[in-house]
């Protein structure tokens, strides 16, 4: 029995281990199959998308999901562009206001600006990038949660708020600082501070881009705050006796070199104002006034910093203009320094901050620039401008001829032109804004950008800012090749992506402005294909605006009506080294109506526009 028992015990010991063994490989084999699985379906899931956008990836309200690159493109451009082109609502004591999307000159194409631009092309190319930095489980995870792209979107909030305070500002009293008062005999005292109300225009825009980056069309909702003014009369006290001091001393001399410029007794009376600087008032010069006073001193200092040039002729560089290092008085560093020094006992001169400024190219033999054949050509015509524009055409081509871009480089075309004012020899035109004509300057420089982007676009060089018209504009056909350029935005850049300098010709040949960059070639092949034109749509019926700039029943209309159309074009770049690049350029131009004015003895104010939407 006891011998039983044993052999009982030792053969149920003897059986628990095949089951034990058992349960291992199941365990095992589970693991394998389900670990065999995952790679099968994470291989299968990569497969199926590859070249499509991942499940749960959505822009706004839109989801991209299993779509192309391209299909995913063409239905945003759409969705983009029926945004952009509403105008913008505001709601504000429960009424709304339209402000427009596109503003600027109602009769002149050209110079209109869109306040709301999304850049598709740019937004599709990041997520494609951040799609291939992800890993495959980022790619099942956001398929469960979502993943929530955002598009690229260009608000032009500086215009915006000059739209919305045109609008709106009518609601607004300001608050108002504390201020120094000076009678007749000089002695100084203090006006009172007030409160005021005011809208929060910042946020106003913030509200703005957090709804269009959500590709909605809802209303920014405004409401006045209270205005509290920075300077009390209680703390402009303390300042006055600063501002006796300031007085007592005046007046002062600004010096530069061997000259000197007053500012008089009288200039101080006048000029002297209140500053919140941190917590501390104090008091300095008012700087509106005493800009404008170093703005005129700068005529007499500045001197224009000269960039090597050279000319092109008989197929042969001939150097024509060494670089020369310029002058440029500080204007805003100097006047930080005039109130820190008036306020000190004294002092009765000031020194002027005056800057040495480089040229950006250096000096140099030809050949060592590597200025040696053609790179590319652009070309466009202005036939039927009228004198102005054409005055402003050549002003803007003289003013980029035989400019030298370093390798590597971007070059900003408002930052070659400088300043687009009368200064530079700029004329202005007459634009429509509201019932009034009013003279501006800006007429011609588009022609001067769209030629720059097609010879940019001929050379093969890299773009980095480009802007279609709002518009279709007559000058700048075939469509969808143009750029506008908006001092101080949009711009027009591009990038010498070449190991030499570039130079830039410009040339007038009766209507045809004719850009060329000649460079060292270094073996790229550029194709372009005709741009193609699709969504179509016809212009509202046209404008009349009433204005008593013309003498009454006179109709002066500047522009005939244009269709409303996308377009596209590629250009392909084709390297010695056989690399390629494929740039893609698209083009929204919104339906532009004929707009005329009618000459009125009187304006109708509840009669904005006659015959045609606005």
């Amino acid at each position: 029995m006891r011998h039983n028992k044993k052999q009982k015990r030792k053969s149920t010991k003897g059986a628990s281990q095949p089951s034990g063994q058992r349960g291992v490989l199941i365990t095992l084999a589970s693991l394998l199959f389900v670990g065999a699985a995952t790679i099968i379906f994470v291989f299968s899931f990569n497969a199926r998308y590859a070249n499509k956008i991942f499940p749960g990836t959505s822009i706004g309200n839109i989801d991209l999901s299993g779509m192309t690159y391209e299909q995913a493109k063409d239905i945003l451009v759409e969705a983009t562009n029926a945004l952009a082109d509403r105008d913008i609502t505001i709601s504000f004591n429960n009424k709304i206001y339209a402000i427009q999307s596109i503003v600027g000159d109602q009769a002149n194409s050209e110079l209109a600006l869109p306040i709301i631009f999304y850049d598709v092309d740019a937004t599709i190319d990041q997520l494609l990038a951040d799609s291939l930095q992800q890993s495959e489980m980022e790619h099942i995870f956001n398929w469960v949660t979502g993943w929530q792209v955002k598009p690229v979107l260009v608000v032009e909030s500086t215009v915006l708020i000059e739209s919305l305070q045109e609008e709106l500002g009518q609601y607004e009293t300001p608050a108002i600082d504390a201020a120094i008062v000076i009678d007749d005999e000089g002695n100084i005292t203090t006006s009172p501070e007030a409160s005021g109300t005011a809208f929060d225009y910042d946020a106003a825009v913030n509200q703005l881009v957090d709804i269009l980056t959500k590709l909605e069309d809802g209303p920014v909702f405004m409401a006045l705050n209270k205005d509290v003014p920075d300077i009390t009369q209680s703390s402009a006290e303390a300042a006055l006796a600063t501002a006796n001091q300031v007085l007592a001393a005046a007046p002062f001399s600004l010096v530069y070199e061997d000259k000197s410029w007053p500012i008089t007794y009288d200039q101080v009376q006048e000029w002297l104002e209140l500053r919140k600087v941190d917590s501390l008032v104090t008091v300095g010069l008012n700087s509106e006034m005493f800009y404008q006073y170093l703005e005129d001193i700068a005529a007499e200092i500045d001197v224009e910093v000269k960039e090597a040039k050279f000319s092109i002729a008989d197929g042969r560089v001939s150097e024509f203009q060494l670089p020369q290092q310029g002058l440029a008085l500080q204007i805003f560093s100097t006047a930080q320094q005039v109130d820190q020094k008036i306020v000190q006992v004294g002092v009765k001169a000031i020194d002027l901050i005056v800057a040495e400024v480089e040229p950006e190219s250096v000096d140099g033999e030809v050949n060592d620039l590597g200025i040696k054949e053609l790179l590319g050509e652009g070309r466009s015509n202005f036939t039927g401008s009228p004198a102005n524009r054409r005055h402003n055409i050549a002003i803007g081509a003289a003013a980029l001829n035989g400019l030298l871009i370093a390798p590597g480089e971007e070059f900003s075309l408002i930052g070659a032109l400088g300043e687009i004012d009368a200064s530079s020899g700029y004329r202005q035109e007459l634009v429509i804004k509201g019932n009034k004509t009013i003279p501006e300057y800006g007429g011609g420089l588009c022609q001067v950008s769209t030629t720059t982007f097609r010879a940019v676009l001929d050379a093969g060089l890299d773009v980095t800012a480009r802007r279609n018209h709002s518009y279709r504009v007559a000058y700048y056909e075939p469509v969808g090749t143009d750029a506008t350029i908006y001092d101080p935005a949009p711009d027009f850049k591009f990038i010498n992506d070449t190991e030499n300098h570039v130079l830039l010709t410009t040339e007038i040949d009766g209507d045809d402005l004719v850009f060329r960059f000649y460079g060292t070639a270094d073996g790229r092949q550029v194709e372009q294909t005709k741009p193609r034109v699709f969504n179509i749509v016809k212009p509202p019926p046209a404008k009349l605006i009433e204005t008593t700039d013309l003498a009454p029943g006179v109709k002066k209309c500047t522009e005939r009506a244009h269709d409303g159309v996308d377009t596209v074009f590629t250009r392909t770049i084709t390297y010695a080294d056989g690399t390629t690049n494929l740039d893609e350029f698209r083009s929204h131009y919104v339906p532009w109506q004929e707009v005329c004015l009618i000459g009125v003895e009187e304006i109708n104010p509840d009669v904005e526009a006659i015959g045609g939407a606005q």
